[in-house]
């Protein structure tokens, strides 16, 4: 029995202005690297007077608040563009935070980066720590669980299903079509 080695992949948890996604994924690629990940923040909040970010991990005036303050790529476009001018690297998110989508909109775009990837693409799923943000995003925080756990169901059923309809807590749709698979 051969010995499976075990997969290292790099995570690029926020990118400065003068790093590019694609540059840095060829990199991964060429240094024999398994896979590269991106993470999502689509918005951070700024702590101001009326706003104090209430998070129990950090505060606004907390050093890792000012990084998480640096540049976020849209993980999905720069995952596209990673695919595209790498061949053998699996790539992710790090995570997503799908109940921050529409999972209608989410799916599709998902399905399109693997399709576009050869099958490359995988989904890296979290709830996400900073109730603000989340707040901001249409997440209600304190079930957040069960609003991930229904958008994943949703997208499932489009990926699975040539017709599919849907009626759930957070979720309702009537009877349509959505591609690719």
């Amino acid at each position: 029995m051969e010995a499976k080695l075990v997969k290292i992949g790099i995570n690029i948890t926020h990118f400065k202005p003068e790093l590019d996604v694609v540059d840095v994924a060829k990199k991964v690629e060429d240094l024999g690297f398994d896979s590269f990940w991106l993470p999502e923040h689509i918005v951070v909040p700024l702590g101001n007077k009326a706003f104090e970010v209430q998070s129990s991990y950090f505060k606004t005036d907390d050093p890792a608040m000012v990084a998480i303050k640096s540049d976020n790529v849209d993980p999905y476009i720069g995952l596209a563009m990673s695919a595209a001018v790498t061949k053998r690297i699996i790539i992710g998110t790090s995570i997503s935070l799908v109940a921050q989508h529409n999972p209608l909109d989410l799916a599709q775009r998902i399905a399109t980066l693997d399709h576009f990837s050869g099958g490359r693409f995988l989904l890296g799923v979290g709830l996400g720590w900073l109730r603000e943000e989340g707040e901001i995003m249409g997440v209600d925080y304190e079930h957040r669980w069960s609003q991930t756990k229904e958008c994943i169901q949703v997208m499932k059923k489009l990926w699975s299903s040539n017709e599919t309809e849907f009626h759930g807590e957070y979720y309702d749709f009537p009877l349509i079509r959505s591609y690719p698979k």
